[in-house]
């Protein structure tokens, strides 16, 4: 008598599993087709949608756009998505670009900001003067000192216009990088480094001084000297100081004023 209610029970968990079956499939199928919609979307983003119609260039006063656009090598027609700057590429054709960035405008148009470095320094070397940015950034190659930076004095340089200048020795770079930072530490505007001789380093200073810090010992003391010394001299006077002797037991630096001659 309970056989009818036994077989029904039966169909209906069969049915249930079933339903269960073709929602899970469904679903696999809606997934599926999901992630395959948008693979084709992306594909298509990266090729064949999204042409560049228009690039801009900004942040650029040593070359045109067309110079920055040529090259970076992106042209119209190029793919919003996957064009890019290379950027050391772009610094050994145009020098003076320090960075670029690259931003995307939807739906056409591509913007490039460039960063110019600036001349700050000099290298003399292989018969020419080559200017470079505070990040040792060669930028351009000179017949004669230009004006406006100072010239660093440091042995043998490699200067390529477009890459970073490469010192002969790697403390060289070191050694001038403190000088320039102690100086700034103390408001002090260099006009010369010459660290050629290691027992007489050399560094003109406020337009009126020539520093001889003998060696790069106690380098930071004597520049905090240094500063303490130019504030009791009169504004007026220049001349020669010499802190070449100078040890934490000998705090002593002398002046000799230059004197104008007929």
């Amino acid at each position: 008598m309970n056989r009818p209610e036994v077989n029904d029970e039966f169909l209906r968990k069969r049915k249930l599993r079933q339903r269960k079956i073709r929602r899970r499939r469904i679903i696999t199928a809606l997934v599926f087709f999901g992630i395959l919609l948008i693979t084709v979307g992306v594909i298509l983003s990266l090729t064949v949608l999204f042409p560049i119609e228009q690039i801009k260039v900004s942040g650029s006063e040593k070359y045109t756009s067309d110079e920055v656009i040529a090259a970076c090598g992106i042209k119209t027609g190029d793919n919003l998505f996957t064009s890019s700057a290379d950027v050391e590429e772009l610094k050994e054709k145009l020098p003076y670009i320090e960075s670029v960035s690259v931003s995307r405008s939807l739906p056409s148009t591509l913007v490039i900001k460039v960063k110019e470095a600036s001349e700050y320094a000099c290298f003399y070397t292989g018969g020419k003067y080559y200017a470079v940015s505070e990040k040792w950034q060669v930028l351009n190659a000179y017949d004669q000192k230009p004006d406006g930076i100072f010239e660093i004095k440091a042995g043998n340089v490699e200067c390529v216009p477009g890459k970073t200048a490469v010192f002969s020795e790697e403390k060289s770079g070191t050694l001038i990088n403190d000088i320039i930072s102690l100086a700034g530490e103390y408001s002090l505007k260099i006009d010369g480094i010459d660290i050629t001789e290691e027992l007489s380093l050399t560094v003109g200073v406020d337009g009126r001084f020539t520093v001889n810090f003998g060696t790069s010992n106690n380098l930071s003391e004597k520049f905090a000297h240094l500063s303490g010394m130019i504030k009791n001299i009169d504004e007026g006077k220049s001349g020669k100081i010499d802190l070449s002797m100078w040890t934490s037991s000998n705090t002593h630096g002398t002046f000799v004023e230059n004197k104008d001659t007929e």
